[in-house]
């Protein structure tokens, strides 16, 4: 299936998940994130991490499980804030005491940017709806992160979650499309770019 095809599909499915259910898929994804820190020792040691804020009414991956956990370990966590007009992305310092609002799209954003330089980002989550066995990945389809990842280093480390088991392949991709290098479901950790990994 191509992009818009499986963006509508996921996005359905996604948001006919059951509370019980969703709460529970959330907490399989970071304990698989667990095992990613575990196993790939060198991501744990980084300092700087991006994680974008869940839209509630989309059901997206609650990310603040991931967030307390590395405020908690003493990691320095920045979340974006969207220019619409743009279609870009501020990179925002975020601890236990950023005060948070909704956007008019329904996104938590901090109320005072605390703007930090996009070349400290070591290990960056992206927002998607399902990855591929090849790390392409399908998100809502503005570009925000790609611009946002090409201004990054290099050598930033790419993650990408997802409630579903990858697909097989986006028919539609092309040379430029932003791909990941870990991809983690609710049982499962896929890493695409093991060199990338290993030689961090």
């Amino acid at each position: 299936m191509n992009k818009d095809s499986l963006r509508k599909k996921y996005i359905s499915y996604r948001k006919k998940i059951p509370k019980n259910e969703f709460i529970q898929k959330n907490y399989n994804i970071f304990f698989q994130l667990r095992k990613v820190f575990f196993y790939y020792k060198k991501i744990y040691e980084k300092k700087y991490y991006h994680l974008f804020l869940p839209i509630r009414k989309y059901n997206e991956i609650n990310t603040f499980i991931i967030i307390d956990f590395l405020l908690k370990k003493k990691k320095y966590i920045t979340v974006p804030y969207s220019n619409f007009d743009q279609l870009s992305i501020d990179n925002c310092f975020f601890d236990k005491k950023t005060l948070l609002q909704k956007n008019k799209y329904g996104i938590y954003e901090p109320i005072y940017k605390r703007v930090i330089p996009i070349s400290l980002i070591e290990v960056i989550f992206i927002p998607l709806l399902i990855f591929d066995l090849k790390g392409y990945r399908v998100g809502y389809g503005k570009g925000f992160y790609d611009k946002f990842i090409n201004l990054c280093n290099k050598n930033t480390i790419k993650i990408g979650m997802s409630f579903f088991h990858p697909i097989e392949k986006i028919i539609d991709t092309h040379d430029n499309d932003l791909s990941i290098d870990i991809g983690i479901t609710t049982n499962k950790v896929f890493v695409f770019n093991k060199f990338k990994i290993e030689k961090l």
